[in-house]
């Protein structure tokens, strides 16, 4: 059938913008960043086993330390190939995966981890799951509550500060779903999942690890730096109660509050108190801290007292950082996610006034007391929180559960 002048001219633009879509599509694939790094160890074993995560974390550099994700990743690949297997890894957004080829998939909550569900395989790979988030009813519940506990104090909502749900909803569904679970945390994590009426026969808690980056001055003058607060976080600075340690320490002008991190994307938070902030002479920002800088270290010697408010966490990285590499004084949520033994001021509930009590109450006590447990509770995250521990616990967790 013979196409009139008309028909062809309406039809030419539409064969352009598929002849267009395909090419683009194309070059997307050629130049795209989502990667299947294949055997990773070189063995050609038999049993493969595909990891979920970061292949940045194999590009034969040094891994980076301003994030723990790339060792995390590192730490499970080596122990899937301590236990036998041919490793893989693939990016988050990474499809077009053959999941046929794997006996086990391990990952994070990502796209190319949860379409193994949907994978046309005939037998089923082990899915083991890596969270790395407090359980996602339970962040809903908190942020909730703390939300409402702010806009009574200042009449305002922060939405984008406070409702801070690790990955998204799908991170309760891949929990669920997955044949295991091992979830960054400790006991706390565990006590979120009784709650809320999982089943955590099926879940391994991994303590997490701090990075040894410096070492604290043993002469360290607690005189000095015990009105030193210190609030060291990223986003989600309602969820982590950076709004806490502002106005703590706008009302209390004698404590000077160091702040690192938070999130620039969050502009109705800064909308608010940038302008408190530029007025306050004991409130100094430090932006985004390499903890591997100088400045790292020199904020940890300024500091006598860590702040960390935090609704909830699956055991803080930045808060074992700054205790493993400096000498001071945690006061923090039951949230954070760490077991210190009393060697810290833990409070039960995130409020402004609950901290606020707590923070006075350590003002009055003396310097010796302040001094002796933030060197106990240094040496309790330097001896507890390791990598090596946490590299022996994911082996021992993967080893056990693949078994079963």
């Amino acid at each position: 059938m013979k196409l009139s002048i008309f028909e062809i001219s309406r039809l030419l633009p539409i064969a352009r913008r598929r002849i267009g879509d395909k090419l683009t599509r194309l070059v997307q694939k050629m130049f795209s960043k989502e990667k299947l790094k294949k055997d990773i160890f070189k063995t050609g074993r038999q049993s493969k086993a595909l990891l979920c995560y970061l292949p940045e974390a194999f590009n034969g550099k040094a891994l980076p330390k301003y994030h723990s994700n790339f060792t995390e990743c590192h730490t499970a690949a080596e122990a899937l190939h301590r236990l036998g297997y041919s490793v893989d890894c693939a990016s988050r957004g990474k499809t077009g995966i053959d999941y046929s080829r794997y006996d086990v998939v391990f990952g994070i909550n990502c796209p190319s981890y949860a379409a193994s569900f949907t994978a046309d395989c005939k037998v089923q790979p082990l899915r083991i799951f890596y969270s790395v988030g407090a359980h996602t009813f339970y962040n809903l519940r908190k942020t909730a509550a703390r939300n409402k506990e702010f806009f009574a104090r200042h009449n305002s909502w922060l939405m984008t500060s406070c409702h801070y749900v690790p990955g998204n909803g799908m991170n309760y569904y891949m929990s669920q779903l997955s044949d295991a679970v091992i979830s960054l945390g400790d006991s706390f994590l565990i006590q979120q999942m009784k709650i809320e009426g999982d089943d955590t026969t099926k879940v391994k808690a991994l303590p997490a690890f701090c990075f040894n980056v410096c070492t604290p001055d043993e002469k360290k003058n607690f005189s000095h730096c015990r009105n030193n607060i210190l609030w060291f976080g990223s986003s989600g600075m309602l969820h982590k109660g950076l709004d806490i340690a502002i106005d703590f320490a706008l009302e209390h002008p004698q404590f000077t509050l160091h702040i690192c991190g938070g999130s620039r994307q969050e502009k109705e938070f800064w909308k608010l108190y940038m302008p408190k902030i530029k007025n306050a002479d004991n409130i100094v920002m430090h932006g985004f801290v390499n903890i591997e800088s100088k400045e790292f270290a020199y904020v940890l010697e300024q500091c006598g007292i860590l702040l960390n408010p935090s609704l909830s966490e699956s055991g803080a990285v930045a808060v074992l950082n700054v205790l493993g590499n400096g000498a001071l004084l945690p006061v923090y949520s039951k949230g954070t996610g760490l077991d210190l033994a009393d060697t810290g001021i833990e409070v039960s509930e995130v409020t402004y006034e609950s901290f606020r009590e707590a923070l006075l109450a350590v003002a009055e006590l003396p310097t010796e007391t302040i001094e002796k447990k933030a060197w106990s509770v240094h040496r309790l995250v330097k001896e507890k929180y390791t990598l090596y521990n946490y590299r022996e616990a994911m082996y021992n967790h993967l080893k056990e559960i693949i078994k079963k």
